[in-house]
């Protein structure tokens, strides 16, 4: 629980989180309902969507679970058709869903491989966001935060896939930013450094992940709640004026 939990900064506006339901997602899914928004827990697995929602509802969130594939179209249209019918505004949309993928040289990596880790970490927050921004534009309100990595930024050996895939998210969201900016909906992403006790670590072999704990100043990976802690401050009035930037929460591992 935030510091912020009992201030309702959210309270009333409605926030979509994909991968809601587990390691990151789960952190900022249940941040944001602390701050007292209404959460819409949207994860591949149902039935974790729903357990999520409903062990915040009991802590008074208002949320909502929804199953979805977001590399699939058209559940996400009606993933986000459910939202509008049930809260009757999208407020907030944290692109978390992501994979790591193959961990290995470029000369080994399929297009396979290829396609499924840009299908979710490129593709599907194209398609998440080009679905939520009508709404956001129609009221001149909104913010998106995508997850991006450190990795975007330095590009790790044997990883260029995953850092290609994120330094793409860097990319498009500053485009996105300079074009949405006018509407009234502002676009941001977060790079962390490794998370601890996430499911993209628990990919990682153990000797990769004591090699990007090296790689950071601070000498630790980076907690979950921290990085959430950056989510709901991008997603606030608190940075109103914050536009198209990738915020680091690396523990000083990024270089630029």
């Amino acid at each position: 629980m935030t510091t912020h939990a009992a201030n309702g900064m959210f309270s009333g506006r409605t926030v979509i989180v994909t991968g809601g339901a587990a390691s990151l997602g789960l952190a900022i899914s249940t941040d944001l309902a602390a701050r007292g928004a209404n959460v819409v827990v949207a994860d591949r697995d149902g039935v974790a969507a729903k357990r999520v929602a409903e062990s915040l509802a009991a802590n008074g969130g208002r949320t909502l679970p929804v199953e979805v594939d977001v590399t699939d179209s058209r559940a996400l249209e009606r993933m986000t058709a459910a939202v509008i019918e049930r809260f009757g505004q999208i407020d907030g949309l944290v692109n978390n869903a992501g994979i790591l993928g193959p961990i290995k040289p470029m000369w080994e990596t399929t297009d396979a491989e290829i396609d499924r880790v840009y299908g979710l970490n490129v593709k599907a927050v194209y398609a998440a966001t080009r679905l939520v921004v009508p709404h956001m534009m129609k009221r001149k309100r909104g913010a998106i935060v995508t997850i991006a990595s450190v990795a975007g930024k330095d590009g790790p050996k044997d990883l260029s896939i995953y850092a290609s895939s994120k330094a793409a998210v860097i990319g498009f969201t500053k485009s996105w930013a300079k074009e949405l900016a006018p509407h009234g909906v502002r676009v941001n992403c977060v790079s962390p450094s490794l998370i601890q006790s996430t499911g993209m670590q628990g990919e990682m072999p153990d000797w990769f992940s004591k090699d990007s704990v090296s790689r950071i100043p601070m000498g630790r990976a980076a907690t979950a709640a921290e990085v959430a802690n950056i989510v709901a401050f991008l997603l606030s009035d608190e940075a109103s004026f914050v536009v198209g930037a990738c915020y680091d929460v690396s523990g000083g591992r990024a270089s630029y």
